[in-house]
């Protein structure tokens, strides 16, 4: 779909975390541009999730300030219930709602797989995952009393596709993917969309994966070509009114964006039901054949594409199952 209208965000209220550098820096200011009231919440970590910096937010709180915008810095600690909170309450309290989410905190560390910590596991998805989940908690619950919001999690190609040497980084950041996909779902009644997005850009967080690497001629050369400037615009739209899709996942760097899709293929059916391990590899071609690939919106859709071809309905009971308490 061409949007063609000017997209705005004026009487919007956004809150971007990690937003005092890189990426999140410039989802803030694009949103500020646009008219946003911006909550820039950062709480001042380095790359691994060590320390506290206030200055981050500040300043690019300041920045928006400066040039004739709304922001407001919180650097609470997002890795926490109570750090997470305290950007969605300053949004409401400080400027009367929330209408916008972009979860992007986060940190970085990379080492091969058997040298891994469980402290800098857990690191990971702290400052990753729970510090999405600690502010889009809160910020769902304002959205739904307003029946209307936008969330945008901040995934990564490191995560959906693979990257070495940084399992907990990939595992946090397509557990982001997890959260939009239920966010989507759960929120589809109350006119909230959800979304992800894959960047890629030349940020702190990058130089501080490639160490001395990142240094060199050829790989100044590749990272410059990756601007934040051709990522944030792309989140200005999945935060935007003008974004009806939700639940999709859009990858954006160096000027091209794409679409990303998680698919089932046909596979094969057990004529009876039963099958053993040598069947598997058997089938293998089969079971591997992309054509006709289902692009499942739930969990039910893949159950009853699979009804659908054993002409059974045997799950459709599972889509109207009210699992609240």
């Amino acid at each position: 779909m061409i949007v063609t209208d000017q997209i705005s965000f004026v009487n919007r209220v956004a809150v971007v975390t990690g937003g005092g550098r890189g990426l999140g820096r410039a989802y803030a200011k694009e949103l500020a541009t646009r008219g946003a009231a911006v909550v820039v919440h950062d709480y001042g970590t380095d790359t691994e999730g060590m320390g506290s910096d206030p200055e981050p937010a500040n300043a690019v709180a300041d920045e928006i300030v400066a040039a004739g915008g709304r922001a407001l810095p919180c650097t609470t600690d997002a890795s926490t219930e109570a750090g997470g909170r305290a950007a969605v309450d300053m949004a409401v309290e400080e400027f009367g709602r929330l209408d916008a989410v972009v979860a992007n905190a986060g940190i970085v560390h990379g080492d091969r797989f058997d040298e891994w910590t469980t402290d800098r596991f857990e690191a990971q998805l702290r400052h990753h995952v729970l510090a999405a989940f600690h502010v889009v908690t809160p910020a769902f619950a304002v959205m739904k009393a307003a029946g209307y919001g936008r969330l945008v999690f901040v995934s990564s190609a490191a995560g959906v596709f693979g990257q070495p040497l940084v399992s907990g980084y990939a595992t946090s950041k397509t557990a982001m993917i997890g959260l939009m996909n239920v966010a989507a779902i759960d929120g589809a009644e109350f006119g909230i969309k959800a979304n992800a997005i894959l960047p890629m850009a030349d940020t702190r967080m990058a130089a501080a994966l490639m160490g001395e690497a990142g240094q060199t001629p050829e790989a100044r050369e590749f990272l410059e070509r990756l601007r934040v400037d051709q990522v944030a615009p792309v989140v200005a739209y999945l935060a935007s009114e003008q974004c009806t899709a939700t639940h999709t996942i859009l990858s954006a760097f160096r000027g091209r964006v794409a679409a990303v899709t998680i698919g089932v293929t046909k596979g094969w059916y057990s004529p009876t039901g039963n099958l053993t391990a040598e069947d598997v590899a058997a089938h293998l071609r089969e079971i591997n054949d992309a054509e006709g690939m289902l692009v499942p919106g739930s969990i039910f859709d893949e159950m009853e594409d699979v009804d659908a071809q054993l002409s059974t309905a045997g799950t459709q009971w599972a889509r109207s199952v009210d699992l609240t308490v």
